[in-house]
């Protein structure tokens, strides 16, 4: 006691034996403490972190998932349009496959009543065309429309006078637009000029058809083109539903266009709407364009210095010879090195 020092007190468990307890021994507790608290927080963070990355990873599949049902959605529809394109294909043959028939029923029945007549050693003039045809469609020339006659095939002075402007229908800008949308549309008729269209849409009439009526009858000589304004037809053959018809598509080409029977049915599925056109009126619009293109491409030839002193008949028969062709942008006209059998007037283009 009388150094100073002092014993630390002892505390006795209840088994007996004692225990000496410090400062020590707090610090022990608190720095254990300590160090779970910071492995816990390093871990709640750790675990955080993973949480963000997987958040970003599902959010990257999410916008991954979302891109490919777009994608899905695009094809599905192109899918769709081009099934939609493939129908009305199959329904243009069907189409043309008729007329062809009938065409080969009139020209085999026009065969047993008159003598064949026999040709040169230059061929049929049925094959040359023909074969001027193959050549165009290989070198990407579009077809042109078959009903639009030439000096060849129209003797104007034997015709009676058609007067466009007794033709002609008054009618709303608006609807204007929507039949001139209509007819481009259209297979046969989108490679018209676009003063021909504009000419028929002039000359456009309303005509309505109750439910049940029919507004073309397979097997019937066609006079008028349509164009549906309102409500629905449905379109069959031998009886057999092929397709309905919406609204602002153009039907009944083919009747004007090649002079033959109805080759389907349309019929109404309930009170429509229609914009006609008659046969008369269209060919005399593609006589009236063909007169003024002929005398265009006459006043042409006579500038060219090789033509100009030729009589007047043989200038004619160069501009009968004369055919219209397409081409896109790129295609060649002509190539370097080839035979050259054609010369060109540029109509249109570059």
């Amino acid at each position: 006691m009388g150094n100073g020092s002092m014993k630390s007190k002892r505390y006795k468990h209840p088994d007996g034996s004692s225990a000496s307890f410090n400062g020590r021994t707090h610090k022990d507790h608190g720095a254990g403490f300590k160090n779970s608290l910071d492995s816990l927080r390093a871990r709640v963070e750790e675990l955080e972190r993973e949480g963000k990355r997987k958040d970003e990873e599902l959010c990257a599949k999410e916008q991954q998932i979302k891109g490919l049902q777009e994608q899905l959605a695009k094809q599905t529809r192109a899918m769709a349009e081009l099934s939609e394109e493939l129908q009305n294909k199959c329904i243009q043959l069907n189409k043309l496959q008729d007329v062809m028939k009938n065409q080969s029923g009139a020209s085999a029945s026009l065969g047993s009543r008159q003598p064949s007549i026999k040709t040169g050693g230059k061929g049929s003039p049925n094959l040359s065309i023909r074969i001027k045809e193959t050549l165009n469609r290989r070198k990407g020339a579009k077809a042109g429309v078959s009903a639009e006659p030439s000096s060849r095939t129209y003797d104007s002075s034997s015709l009676p006078k058609f007067s466009f402007e007794k033709a002609r229908v008054p009618k709303d800008a608006s609807v204007k637009k929507l039949l001139c949308e209509a007819l481009n549309k259209n297979q046969y008729l989108k490679r018209l000029e676009l003063q021909q269209i504009k000419d028929m849409v002039e000359c456009m009439y309303e005509r309505t058809y109750q439910q049940g009526e029919y507004v073309i009858k397979q097997g019937e000589p066609g006079y008028h083109l349509f164009v549906l304004a309102d409500g629905k037809l449905d379109v069959f053959q031998h009886n057999k539903l092929l397709t309905s018809i919406t609204v602002w598509t153009t039907f009944g080409e083919l009747a004007i266009l090649y002079n033959c029977t109805r080759t389907a049915s349309v019929r109404a599925v309930n009170k429509v709407r229609t914009w006609a056109l008659d046969r008369e009126v269209f060919q005399n619009i593609m006589r009236r364009t063909a007169e003024m293109r002929h005398e265009q491409y006459r006043n042409f030839l006579r500038s060219v210095s090789l033509l100009a002193n030729l009589p007047e008949d043989k200038l004619s028969k160069i501009v009968d010879c004369l055919e219209v062709e397409y081409y896109d942008k790129g295609e060649y006209v002509i190539r370097e090195g080839e035979e050259g059998s054609t010369f060109y007037i540029i109509a249109q283009g570059k």
